[in-house]
């Protein structure tokens, strides 16, 4: 009893020995940043290049564990965003000199890498709304936003959050521009979407006849999405799952628990909600299977699709099979393998143009800054 008394003594001092070299290491890292912020050195780039690309994970770390710097050591971290161009960092008061007045939050989207954040359905309402997005790739970010919560006043949220309401946070159009949104709404409303009735219908079955109960909590109709049919909302972080999955196997156990039921949003206006609404009726156990994959597509797009998708290849197998089949009865073949690759095609050079588009911005940018120097 002695002995483990002692130990426990030993082992608190130790813990808090360590937390006190932690604090002292912290603080020591912000009085050397402090010298080198991009706002009060000479040489910014030199900055964002070199140094934060060495320290940048101790700032985080700091950010995580010492409450005292974190306001101060928020201000020196670096992101990438959906506006700046590969590798470009661009700091938090950086990005909000770039938002529109009416803006009051920051946005920020988990992902790999900078490719699958822009090819990401949770970035569509922002391209359609103008706004910037930081792109944060690594499990200690996301740590970093959830002990943030706020920068200068202004809420930390993720793009992947339910019921965002961004057309709130839009500068006033002017006349033009409103006349504009109001003649594409009515060319809309004439050639796609589901109403309101059937939005219901397709939900309630989506839910309780499709998925099971088991898998969905909520399922409710979108006008964020454009591209995707769908997306899941509010789910735990993919990058926190992934490195209690990296620390359990290291520990060679594995108490993950199973993936909790998910929120659901359907895109009505997009034309695989409106085609699988109909295929319900006439077509109802192909309609399941199709089902199940877009909600593993929707799994994938949120990195939470546990075996890295491999549990879907047979029922991907059958619904190609279920195409082939059909296109050799209907001899469309040809067509279906066309729209195929104009979708393809489509999706790349939407992506250039994006690039293209971003480059040209800073071209302008740069010289505006030589002439008014």
């Amino acid at each position: 009893m002695f002995i483990c008394s002692k130990l426990s003594v030993v082992s608190f001092s130790l813990c808090y020995m360590a937390n006190n070299f932690i604090t002292r290491i912290t603080f020591f890292a912000f009085v050397c940043v402090q010298k080198q912020h991009p706002n009060n050195r000479k040489e910014p780039e030199k900055y964002k290049s070199e140094f934060f690309n060495e320290y940048s994970y101790f700032l985080k770390e700091g950010i995580c564990q010492d409450y005292e710097f974190q306001e101060q050591l928020s201000k020196l971290l670096l992101f990438e965003t959906s506006k700046t161009l590969d590798g470009e960092l661009s700091s938090l008061d950086e990005y909000i000199s770039r938002c529109q007045i009416s803006q009051k939050k920051i946005y920020y989207l988990q992902a790999p890498t900078r490719q699958m954040a822009l090819d990401s359905p949770y970035l569509e309402a922002f391209e359609k709304s103008g706004k910037e997005v930081l792109f944060v790739y690594s499990a200690i970010d996301d740590f970093v936003f959830s002990n943030l919560t706020k920068y200068d006043d202004r809420e930390l949220i993720s793009a992947e959050k339910g019921g965002l309401d961004l057309d709130k946070e839009t500068d006033e159009k002017d006349e033009d521009e409103k006349k504009d949104d109001k003649d594409a709404k009515k060319d809309d409303a004439v050639t796609t979407g589901l109403n309101q009735t059937e939005i219901d219908h397709f939900c309630a079955w989506l839910q309780s006849d499709a998925l099971g109960s088991e898998k969905i909590k909520s399922i409710k109709s979108t006008k964020r999405l454009g591209a995707s049919p769908a997306i899941i909302i509010d789910h735990e972080s993919a990058a926190f799952r992934r490195m209690m999955k990296m620390v359990e196997s290291q520990g060679g156990t594995s108490n993950i628990p199973p993936l909790p039921k998910q929120a659901m949003e359907v895109n009505p206006e997009h034309e695989l909600i409106v085609g699988l609404n109909a295929l319900r009726e006439s077509e109802p156990e192909l309609a399941k299977v199709c089902a199940e994959q877009i909600y593993d597509n929707c799994l994938v797009a949120a990195g939470l699709m546990e075996d890295g998708g491999r549990s879907m290849l047979g029922r991907l197998n059958d619904i190609l099979l279920c195409v082939v089949k059909k296109g050799n009865e209907d001899g469309n073949v040809n067509a279906v393998v066309e729209d195929i690759a104009d979708s393809e095609d489509k999706k790349s050079s939407d992506g250039i143009a994006v690039e293209e588009s971003d480059k040209d911005e800073k071209k302008d940018e740069t010289k505006e800054k030589k002439d008014n120097k």
